[in-house]
């Protein structure tokens, strides 16, 4: 089962691929417009190790913000169900740290920390931290009222109704934050390379633009989307070993 797993979308993948060479062949589209796949391949063998250097940085950023911004929302999640009278103050807050235009706070950024990686991390802890914080408060809202009423009534304390009752049936909700979270943080970290920065995939692609060097735009892309994957499918790993017993209650 877990061959198929990666065999098929591998096979549809070379499938699309071999497609998209055949139609671009026949048609005859410029490189300039679209290159087909052969150049794309030619592009990564050829820049492979500059690209290598600057997805390093690039994965750097997003998983030291992915981490930091799941333990912030982690503590946002604990905090807003231990503390309630905070409740009309964290959720608030934390949506509109969210929503706020990185086009808007990237100066700001870049003039307090920097064009380094400082400041890219940031922008992943603010795209990371919400769903996290999001699906660990729904889980926690989640538990049933009858069996929280039945531990209040055998005088149960407040950390054994938590440990016992809150925490096994937040975990799967939690689990789904980690991993929309990290789904979102390589993209978040070339978002704001794109804003401004020296390193990374996003330098890549504003270099292939600026020099009209599609092919290597393409191959900075496809590569963006194999760390993004490989970020996911790792986590989810991850997230079984971890949390075993709990998703198994």
């Amino acid at each position: 089962m877990g061959k198929r797993k990666i065999l098929i979308p591998l096979m549809i993948f070379l499938v699309l691929v071999f497609g998209c060479q055949l139609v671009l062949d026949l048609c005859q589209v410029p490189k300039f417009i679209f290159p087909k796949p052969s150049l794309v391949l030619e592009a990564f063998l050829d820049n492979w190790v500059w690209l290598a250097i600057h997805l390093r940085v690039t994965l750097y950023e997003a998983v030291i913000g992915f981490l930091l911004g799941a333990l912030l929302g982690v503590l946002l999640a604990l905090i807003y169900l231990f503390f309630t009278s905070l409740e009309q103050v964290i959720m608030p807050l934390a949506i509109a740290v969210r929503n706020v235009p990185f086009v808007a706070i990237a100066p700001l950024l870049f003039i307090f920390l920097g064009y380094g990686p400082t400041a890219k991390i940031v922008i992943v802890i603010m795209v990371t931290f919400f769903p996290v914080m999001a699906n660990l408060t729904a889980g926690f809202h989640s538990v049933s009222r009858n069996l929280e009423e039945r531990f209040v009534i055998y005088q149960a304390s407040r950390w054994k109704i938590f440990y016992k009752l809150q925490l096994p049936t937040a975990i799967p909700y939690l689990v789904a934050g980690l991993e929309i979270g990290i789904s979102s943080a390589v993209i978040a970290a070339i978002v704001g390379e794109l804003l401004g920065t020296t390193q990374g995939l996003g330098f890549v692609i504003l270099q292939s633009v600026s020099q009209f060097r599609i092919p290597l735009l393409l191959a900075a892309v496809v590569v963006t989307t194999v760390a993004s994957i490989f970020l996911t499918q790792l986590t989810k790993e991850v997230n079984q070993r971890v949390f075993r017993t709990w998703l198994e209650y």
